[in-house]
């Protein structure tokens, strides 16, 4: 199957293929994550739900916008949020309040912190007069089972350079109070989604890693190119050795009786035209 050089051309073309691809695999398909947050583990008897009773949360309507009658719950979480310290928080937040508790019933974790550990796919900042700096942050995180049921988490204190923006992929955690389910116009229909007021944390990105990150693209772009380059060149010689090399004609050389019409006037042609017979002299007498 193979002449000359081309077994070991094509294992070289092999090592090739094979060194760029498992890099695009490790760099482009295959994203390590950081490790998941340590389940949840029952360790004696867990503290009893209590839902906050207040006459501010009366007026609350589970499953409709946001409105006018939820300002004053929405003003006391506020509140509560930024008197109390972040650790303090932390530590009441409870990790066994799924999406489907809220869901089910929502009246029953009224006011109830909840953490939640997740990925902001959208922060929003918009002014509210009910908050203390004139701003107010909304940041629609997904946890990793619940892609499609995103957590609305409303926040007064953003981390410095946290980014701002409709498309995001951050890595958070939030401690907040639940407040109610609310109801927003998704892309195919109106869904709900819990809105939670408290406090968000978040670690910065490595600066190193957008470069990085762009010498790997560059690297698998070159060997994606000296691949290319050098499968074509190899296909070429292929074809090129295993053509069909013609075989040399016998009659080409064989003489024969014919003569074209060309060859025939140009011999002719060249050959001298025949002289007068010559006469010998007779000696005079």
């Amino acid at each position: 199957m193979f002449r000359g050089s081309e077994l070991s051309r094509l294992l070289v073309l092999l090592a090739i293929a094979l060194a760029g691809w498992t890099a695009v695999w490790y760099y482009v398909v295959w994203k390590p994550t950081p490790p998941p947050e340590p389940e949840t583990v029952v360790a004696g008897k867990p503290a009893p739900i209590e839902p906050d009773t207040s006459p501010e949360f009366e007026t609350v309507t589970d499953k409709t916008p946001l409105s006018f009658r939820d300002s004053a719950a929405y003003a006391k979480l506020l509140d509560r949020v930024r008197e109390g310290r972040p650790a303090d928080l932390a530590a009441l937040a409870r990790t066994d309040v799924s999406y489907a508790h809220i869901w089910q019933d929502p009246k029953h974790y009224r006011g109830v912190p909840i953490h939640l550990l997740g990925t902001a796919r959208r922060v929003l900042r918009y002014e509210s007069k009910l908050s203390k700096t004139g701003w107010l942050y909304e940041a629609w995180v997904i946890l990793p089972d619940l892609t499609r049921n995103p957590y609305v988490c409303v926040f007064e204190d953003a981390p410095e350079g946290f980014p701002v923006g409709p498309d995001l992929s951050e890595r958070v955690v939030f401690n907040g109070y639940f407040l109610k389910l609310m109801r927003y116009q998704a892309q195919d229909t109106e869904r709900g989604a819990p809105l939670l007021v408290g406090r968000i944390g978040w670690t910065p990105r490595p600066s190193g890693d957008g470069s990085s990150n762009r010498s790997v693209y560059w690297l698998v772009g070159g060997v994606g190119v000296m691949f290319a380059i050098s499968m074509a060149r190899w296909v070429r010689y292929l074809r090129r050795s295993l053509a069909p090399k013609p075989r040399p004609s016998l009659l080409r050389d064989r003489p024969t009786e014919e003569i074209a019409p060309e060859a025939l006037a140009a011999f002719l042609n060249n050959v001298p035209e025949d002289e007068p017979p010559h006469t010998p002299e007779t000696p005079s007498s």
